[in-house]
């Protein structure tokens, strides 16, 4: 059986594609002159990545707060830890809220003027940015700290 505290890893690849392709996406349409609202396609897909994003985003934070807990169990200091998990409970809170009101601006048919276009796609760029940062720190705490990572029997 898989330990719990590795299932926080697997899943949370998830959130980061689905909201760095989110913003490409978005990027790209606007850039286009075309627009994410209605029922189209393109909103169809937008508002998908944005719903998955933050649905995603819920699954890897309550794995990583369980993960956080086995970590601090097995003796990892709280003061390496922190960072990731500050930034990883605003990041999830940010791409829950976002997924939700994207998925309630697609469910009404809600039109949206070319600039607030542009501020979700600029919403999103920021969202992209925290997303590389917490992933950045959480990479850290493997890599440098060895949080996670235990040797196999026999070495």
């Amino acid at each position: 059986m898989l330990p719990i505290e590795q299932i926080h890893p697997l899943v949370v690849h998830f959130p980061i594609v689905f909201a760095l392709l989110l913003a490409m996406f978005d990027l790209v349409v606007v850039f286009r002159g075309l627009s994410l609202d209605g029922r189209g396609a393109i909103a169809n897909i937008s508002a998908g990545l944005g719903l998955g994003a933050g649905l995603a985003a819920a699954v890897a934070f309550v794995f990583g707060d369980l993960a956080l807990d086995v970590a601090l169990a097995n003796g990892t200091s709280l003061a390496i830890l922190e960072r990731h998990e500050e930034l990883g409970s605003i990041t999830a809170g940010v791409l829950v809220a976002w997924g939700l009101l994207r998925a309630v601006i697609w469910w009404r048919g809600t039109v949206l003027s070319r600039r607030l276009c542009w501020g979700a796609v600029v919403f999103e760029l920021a969202i992209a940015g925290l997303i590389v940062t917490t992933a950045y720190f959480g990479g850290q705490l493997v890599y440098e700290f060895g949080v996670g990572v235990s040797l196999p029997s026999g070495l």
